[in-house]
């Protein structure tokens, strides 16, 4: 009997016994129970095991080793539901980081089914009941918990940073897979920016930033379309709140495109290299260097990722000293032994905890005001501020120094 056809309370009981089993990702057991009940595998079960990452209990029933095939599945049950999602699309929204496996998708069926729209409820808009794997897969990774914490008009090299990380990194190889299968990227992104969804924008940008940039049948890219709306906004003049915070949305999402322009061929390249765990500091830098190197200017709160990663103590050296002289070695700009708490320092990022027995504080506040706005270079700065400070006798190399008077006089807490 078709599981279509099964009592309600069979179907539940069966359902509550597979939960239990991918759970634990059980293999043995999973082809067990499917061998006793061959009709129960169903599009259902493949989102249960793709939900609870059962990647054995999954690669099994995409692998043949159950009675059906994952793509005879969705041949079975289209006629019964036209809105079932593909296999590619349920990996995409609930597995999304699962490459192998959403390579091996593609691979197994027709490659047209990463065409297929298909309704998933945990992450389509009541204005767009349809959505392509690709879409799934981009909309599940903006909801991640450390992507989450980014909020827009804070700082969209921060977004760019984070978005290179090595926990997204599996998660962007499964979107490199999709994109050349998917159509009217172009128009994805479009939504992405209508929606001001800017996470979602800036992954799909890593991965198809060539498509992204294709123009529309107006003639215009995407970015035209932006500044054309812009125009006609302030055009207009008063605006309400919501209309101000949608102008404002449409230019961050400008110059996420902008970014991209000039370094979006260096981000990609840097991404798809990644073949191991590189720690987040390491990251950081590196991502950093790439920016600068393409001309973008980047402000402490780029780099300062310490609110997400709180349990990398590397970061605060790496976004403190590191990003002010990218040519020099790492160890270089590590903290001296000498700045400590004892000396008001405090390494737990809360500034200065006890300021009055801290000579070396007064001695950096007391100095002439640095006009940064002025200053001819900034090496000449380092020095005048190392000048400002150093008596000579502290054991404290100038450079040091200088790297802190600089960030003391820009408010910068350590």
């Amino acid at each position: 009997m078709d599981i279509l056809e099964r009592p309600f309370y069979d179907r539940l009981e069966l359902s509550e016994e597979i939960v239990k089993i991918v759970e634990c990702d059980d293999k043995e057991r999973f082809l067990s129970l499917i061998s006793k009940f061959p009709d129960s595998v169903c599009m259902h079960v493949v989102e249960l095991c793709a939900s609870f990452h059962a990647r054995k209990c999954l690669l099994a029933i995409i692998q043949g080793e159950v009675s059906i095939s994952a793509l005879e599945i969705y041949e079975k049950f289209v006629p019964h539901f036209p809105e079932t999602p593909t296999p590619l699309a349920i990996v995409a929204s609930f597995f999304h980081e699962a490459y192998d496996i959403i390579d091996l998708l593609l691979k197994r069926g027709p490659v047209e089914h990463a065409k297929i729209k298909g309704h998933a409820s945990q992450t389509v808009t009541d204005d767009s009941p349809c959505a392509y794997p690709l879409d799934h897969l981009l909309t599940s990774l903006s909801d991640e918990p450390r992507l989450c914490i980014w909020a827009p008009g804070t700082s969209l090299n921060k977004l760019i940073i984070l978005l290179c990380q090595w926990e997204t990194n599996s998660s962007l190889k499964s979107a490199r897979l999709l994109a050349p299968h998917t159509d009217g990227i172009n128009d994805m992104a479009w939504t992405y920016v209508r929606d001001g969804r800017l996470v979602s924008l800036a992954a799909l940008l890593l991965v198809a930033q060539e498509k992204v940039f294709v123009p529309f049948d107006s003639g215009l890219t995407i970015r035209q379309r932006i500044v054309e709306i812009v125009d006609a906004l302030r055009r207009e003049g008063d605006l309400d709140h919501e209309a101000v915070k949608y102008q404002s949305m449409l230019v961050e999402a400008r110059e996420l495109l902008d970014i991209f322009q000039r370094a979006g061929d260096a981000l990609s390249l840097y991404c798809s290299s990644l073949q191991e765990y590189v720690p987040p500091h390491k990251v950081l830098i590196d991502v950093a260097n790439v920016l600068k190197k393409t001309g973008h200017a980047l402000r402490p709160m780029d780099h300062d990722l310490r609110d997400i990663y709180s349990e990398c103590p590397e970061l605060k050296d790496a976004s403190l000293f590191k990003l002010s002289d990218p040519e020099s070695s790492y160890n270089k700009y590590l903290l001296s032994p000498s700045l400590t708490r004892g000396q008001g320092f405090c390494p737990t990022g809360r500034s200065y905890p006890s300021v009055g027995d801290c000579q070396l504080f007064h001695r950096l506040k007391s100095g002439p005001k640095l006009d940064l706005m002025r200053s001819a270079s900034m090496p000449r700065l380092l020095r005048t501020a190392a000048r400002q400070v150093d008596d000579g006798v502290s054991g404290i190399s100038m450079k040091h120094l200088a790297i802190i008077a600089v960030r003391l006089n820009r408010g910068i807490k350590f």
